[in-house]
Order: structure tokens, then C-alpha cells, then sequence
């Protein structure tokens, strides 16, 4: 699949390096793991884990002190974050429902192409995981407390929806208006931006699910069950367990190779534990899980019946059950 922004910038991989590639890897890891503990943990769950998560994504894009405008400034120069403010008549806030309301627009932020390119809906945990991040950046810089929720969605930008729970509202003379990045700039800045949220992911799942990497395979499996199910869209089914891990390997698009000896599936290579090893990722045995449930997942749905993959005393190589 082609990698294309929502902000209209190609990212084709029609340059010499794998960068755009790589981007792919570490989006549909980063995917695995939000959605898939949304999906197999339950909501009661993620909202904790969102914050969790903002909490890593802040200690690493913290701006330097100022005040909110310079905040968001420093967001469109240093990240993907492209975020302007929205004033009607001149105002930033406004009395709604007896609450104090104010709207930003979202031009960009790292999830969006996440949400691209695993075909995902907008406004669950992966979105409230920058929402959460954008209340600890107004908490920091206002002295109060407030909640951002997206309002609306759209091709090229999202509307979000501000509350003053507590506090100082927005200054009502705030005026932000961010500029598109450049490409090169834009795949640099998105790269950093993953890397860190992968980084901060480890520590989360680690903390969400309380030290237990069987959790984190419970997680992969509901997300390879997402992905399988649109691999049997696009026509492709199953008949033998063999057949499935063909289809799995060309599915994948050679993020992972796998191969089946009897009732042994092998992991001969997977750009994911590239990407663990890559980053000196803490706690890797959540992603190696995660990714073991993955596969488990996606084969199980290929071929309509129950299947588990066993660790054994081999590195990646796993003893397949059929349940």
C-alpha cells in the first residue's frame, strides 16, 4: 500500500531509502497494540492507558516555556502537530450548555496517518491519546483543567472541541495559524514522532496490563482478527493451515515472513523486532507478544477455526494449536 498523507503529501517510497516503508512498520505496530487492548481489554480499560501513553508522548515533546501560543507554535515547527485555533467574531471561547467551549482545528497529528493506513475509524483511543496530550499541553501553560474531545472528522482536518473544566479559559485574542511541511520535512518529523510513541507504548502496556505479556498476545490476537478480516474481503480464504501462512506472508506485504514445518510455524523475519531491537524498546517481550498474537489472529480468521500459537524453548518459533 502506498502511503499517502491526509494532508496531501505523497509518500510513495519513490526515494532510495525504506523510509516510508518503515513508517508503515512501526503505524500497523503501533495500531496491534492501541487497538488491539481497546478490543480485547475493554474501554474501561484504554481510557487510562490513553493517558498513560500522553504522559510518554509528553515527557519527550514538551515545548519550552512561554505561553499557549507559543505552545502551539513550537507544535507546528517541531511535529506533526498542526494545530490552529478557531475564533468566531473574534472570539476563541464561547458559553455553551453552561459550559465554557473553544475549538481548535487539526490539520495534522501522528494518529491520522495511522488511521489512514490501517483504514481505521477516527475518534477512539488512538484519537484520545493526542486529545489527552493536548489537555496536559493547556493544563501546563493555563493552570486549569480541560477537556478535548474530537468533534468532527474530514479529509483534510479535524474539528476538536475544547471545555474549560476548571481555570483559565484560552485567551479569546489567541491566533494560531500553522503551515504545511514540506515532504522531507514531514516524513522526518512523522518518523521521530512514531518512534517515541512506540517507545512510550512499551512502558504503557507494561503498566496497563499489569505485568503480564499474555495480555499483550490477547491484544495482538483481536487486532490480527481485524486485519484477517480484511484480507477474506478482499477475497482470499484458506482450506489448509499451509495455505493460510502463504496467505498471511503476502498479506503482510514481507513485514513478516513465516514459515510452517508440521505443527512448528517459524518466524524467519519480522521488520516489528527489527523495530524493537532498532529503538532499544523497554519491555520488548509486550511487542514480541503482541506480535505473536498477531499472526495467531490473522490465521485464525483465514481459515474459520480457533487457532494459538505456543512459545517454545526456540526463539520465534512457535507450536501451532488447532483449537
Amino acid at each position: 500500500m502506498a502511503i499517502v498523507a491526509l494532508n496531501g503529501l505523497p509518500l510513495d517510497g519513490s526515494g532510495a531509502d525504506d523510509g516510508p516503508r518503515e513508517i508503515e512498520a512501526y503505524s500497523r505496530l503501533i495500531a496491534m497494540a492501541v487497538v488491539g487492548v481497546e478490543e480485547a481489554v475493554g474501554s474501561g480499560v484504554t481510557g487510562g492507558f490513553a493517558n498513560l501513553l500522553a504522559r510518554e508522548i509528553m515527557a519527550k515533546y514538551k515545548p519550552p516555556e512561554g505561553d499557549l501560543r507559543s505552545a502551539l507554535e513550537w507544535l507546528g515547527r517541531n511535529t506533526v502537530f498542526r494545530v490552529d485555533t478557531y475564533r468566531v467574531g473574534g472570539r476563541l471561547c464561547r458559553d455553551e450548555g453552561g459550559e465554557k467551549a473553544f475549538y481548535l482545528i487539526a490539520r495534522e497529528c501522528p494518529v491520522r496517518q495511522i488511521l489512514y493506513l490501517e483504514d481505521l475509524p477516527a475518534g477512539r483511543t488512538l484519537c484520545r491519546i493526542m486529545c489527552s496530550y493536548l489537555e496536559r499541553l493547556f493544563a501546563e501553560r493555563l493552570g486549569g483543567r480541560y477537556r478535548v474531545k474530537l468533534a468532527r472528522t474530514g479529509p483534510n482536518a479535524c474539528l476538536l472541541r475544547g471545555v474549560v473544566v476548571s481555570g483559565n479559559p484560552p485567551p479569546d485574542d489567541l491566533e494560531v495559524r500553522t503551515e504545511p511541511p514540506s515532504r522531507e520535512e514531514y516524513v522526518k518529523l512523522l518518523h521521530e514522532m512514531l518512534s517515541a510513541i512506540l517507545r512510550g507504548l512499551s512502558r504503557a502496556l507494561y503498566l496497563t496490563l499489569g505485568s503480564n505479556p499474555a495480555m499483550s498476545y490477547r491484544a495482538g490476537k483481536s487486532y490480527g482478527r481485524h486485519l484477517g478480516a480484511m484480507i477474506l474481503a478482499e477475497g482470499y480464504e484458506a482450506s489448509s493451515l499451509e495455505e493460510a501462512v502463504e496467505i498471511l506472508n503476502e498479506g503482510l506485504q514481507g513485514m513478516v515472513k513465516t514459515r510452517l514445518e508440521g505443527d512448528k510455524l517459524f518466524l524467519e523475519w519480522s521488520w516489528f523486532h527489527d523495530i524493537v531491537e532498532k529503538e532499544g524498546i523497554e519491555h520488548p517481550e509486550f511487542i514480541h507478544r503482541l506480535v505473536q498474537g498477531f499472526i495467531a489472529g490473522i490465521l485464525e480468521m483465514l481459515l474459520g477455526r480457533r487457532i494459538e500459537l505456543r512459545s517454545t524453548q526456540e526463539q520465534n518459533v512457535y507450536r501451532v494449536m488447532q483449537l
